[in-house]
């Protein structure tokens, strides 16, 4: 099991009542600030009715940016967990900081059981997790493998899966647009559905199903290693 983060609480989550900390609503009001004001990026959100009220919800997305926490962070409509890498818990003040965002560390190096401990407990207590379905952030900005372990999560939480995809913010995009002309930011939600995980113990091929979902929901070109037909509504 990978070493306790030094300022991370022992008592997480902050608050259990479905309600953001104080720490969490100012990290979303700056991301949306810096969004619409300083980076100047138009956004488009796509779908936000099949968001479900109630959880469990397993929110899996795709990452080739690092806008991607700010956006979904920021303007999804209710409270969320996260999954972050360890590396980003650098400092005490910051990891009590991301402790209050409702973040939990993950050693990516490894198995961390006390990083899935916390997000099975998130699930067991009805709230939402969010969770990149990559594990780490594409660099060329189309969908690659699932990691097992979104399998695992899915298997064990027993979640309504949503799957959403986010275009528009990686740095290929902001090249061929130029600098003054970002492009828009799509943020799509998918329709949420339930796994029939009777007798399947095969976490790869379970993060590979949610994956195919969250593939589809982008343009033809993005969808890398998941191909599907028809392009995602408008």
């Amino acid at each position: 099991m990978a070493s306790p983060v030094k300022g991370f609480p022992e008592k997480f989550p902050v608050r259990d009542d479905d309600r953001r900390p104080w720490r969490y609503r100012i990290a979303a009001l700056l991301s949306r600030l810096y969004l619409r004001l300083l980076s100047r990026r138009r956004l488009r959100i796509v779908g936000e009715a099949n968001i479900p009220r109630n959880g469990p919800l397993l929110v899996a997305s795709n990452h080739t940016s690092n806008l991607d926490p700010m956006i979904l962070g920021g303007y999804f409509p209710r409270t969320l967990f996260a999954m972050a890498k360890r590396e980003l818990y650098f400092a005490r003040p910051v990891a009590w900081f991301l402790a209050g965002c409702n973040c939990i560390p993950v050693d990516r190096g490894g198995a961390d059981r006390r990083a899935v401990t916390r997000a099975l407990d998130v699930l067991r207590r009805r709230g939402r997790l969010l969770i990149f379905v990559e594990g780490t952030r594409s660099r060329d900005g189309t969908m690659h493998r699932a990691e097992a372990g979104v399998g695992f999560l899915a298997r064990r939480g027993g979640a309504t899966v949503l799957p959403v995809a986010v275009s528009g913010v990686d740095e290929d995009g902001a090249r061929r647009v130029g600098l003054w002309r970002r492009p828009e930011i799509v943020v799509r939600y998918g329709v949420p559905f339930e796994l029939d995980l009777t007798g399947r113990r095969d976490d790869p091929a379970i993060a590979d199903e949610i994956a195919a979902r969250v593939a589809e929901l982008l343009p033809p070109s993005r969808r890398g290693v998941y191909p599907a037909t028809g392009p995602p509504d408008r």
